[in-house]
């Protein structure tokens, strides 16, 4: 009867600090295999310690190198932004796209807000937008999955695209969001550039099947009170923040209305704009400062539209 050898090797991975900056374990990763002789059998398994990625803005360190690709959360994720929706139909409204508006690169690194840790890729590609109807896209949005003991300390974050019916997808502009993190409990925070960001006040529990979280159809605990809006039944984010500093304010210094009028020329409010532009509160395409839908309203609606001094500040920690 041949013998069989059993050769366990454990190895345990030391990871350096990047400026001081100090790693956990999150998991243990193992591997291994086995081989056959005429007289005998030797199998193995390698087991080491495993992390998420670390970074301080320009390098980045990854504990484990059992994980060349990276760990995939899947992400099925609702939401609404009340700039293009519409009532009538219970959508949004896709108008970049149909007047070619849309970048096929996500805006958010441009914007300071770039990806954290090993992200998937920043581009669609352009047959994404030919999609019509519900699943059309509307525009950028960014997911961060922040850490449960600090909210602060956003662990990874990447850009997805919103379709019409609130459905966050991956840029093949049909899959679910996948992120690349362990899984475990984050703080789930949604960002889009010209409306205020939420964040869950209760860490969500992140597993290695399809994750869902909707934020639409029910009040969730997030991070701020009434940090959305409620209309025609469904939650969704608040517009009007053009300047992007996590608050929406009609007068005073560092509003988000004289951008609005400085776009279009600063002179003559009548004026128009077109562009993928931050002013571009609805969403449409085009910046309007007076006349019908245009986006100077929508900023004062948000604040409460009778007390223009009033601000809707909403954060993240």
């Amino acid at each position: 009867m041949p013998r069989t050898l059993t050769f366990v090797l454990s190895v345990v991975l030391l990871v350096g600090a990047l400026h001081a900056q100090s790693v956990q374990q999150q998991a243990t990763v193992s591997g291994g295999g086995s081989g056959s002789g005429s007289t005998g059998t030797l199998g193995w398994t390698v087991g080491q310690a495993a992390s998420a990625t670390y970074a301080d803005g320009t390098n980045a360190v990854t504990a484990g190198v059992q994980q060349p690709d990276g760990v995939l959360l899947a992400m099925n994720i609702r939401m609404l932004l009340a700039g293009p929706f519409a009532a009538g139909t219970g959508l949004m409204h896709d108008s970049l796209r149909v007047r070619a508006l849309l970048p096929l690169e996500e805006p958010y690194t441009a914007l300071g807000l770039g990806p954290v840790g090993l992200q998937p890729g920043r581009h669609m590609q352009p047959a994404v937008l030919s999609v019509e109807g519900p699943d059309a896209i509307v525009d950028w949005m960014m997911v961060e999955l922040r850490s449960a003991a600090d909210p602060s300390l956003v662990i990874a974050a990447r850009a997805a695209l919103l379709q019409r019916d609130g459905d966050l997808v991956d840029i093949d502009g049909g899959s679910p969001v996948r992120i690349t993190a362990l899984p475990g409990n984050y703080h789930v925070a949604l960002r889009h550039r010209n409306h205020l960001p939420v964040m869950l006040h209760d860490p969500l529990a992140l597993s290695n099947g399809l994750n869902t979280l909707d934020l639409s159809v029910a009040p969730v605990a997030l991070h701020v009170p009434d940090a959305q809006v409620l209309r025609a039944g469904r939650y969704m984010l608040w517009p009007g923040d053009v300047n992007g500093n996590e608050a929406v304010q009609y007068t005073g210094g560092d509003n988000d209305r004289d951008p609005v009028l400085f776009v279009i020329g600063g002179t003559v409010p009548t004026n128009t704009a077109t562009g993928y532009l931050p002013e571009d509160t609805s969403l449409d395409g085009t910046v309007k400062y007076t006349g019908p839908n245009n986006d100077r309203d929508i900023i004062l609606q948000t604040i409460g539209g009778s007390v223009p001094t009033n601000v809707r500040a909403q954060p993240l920690p």
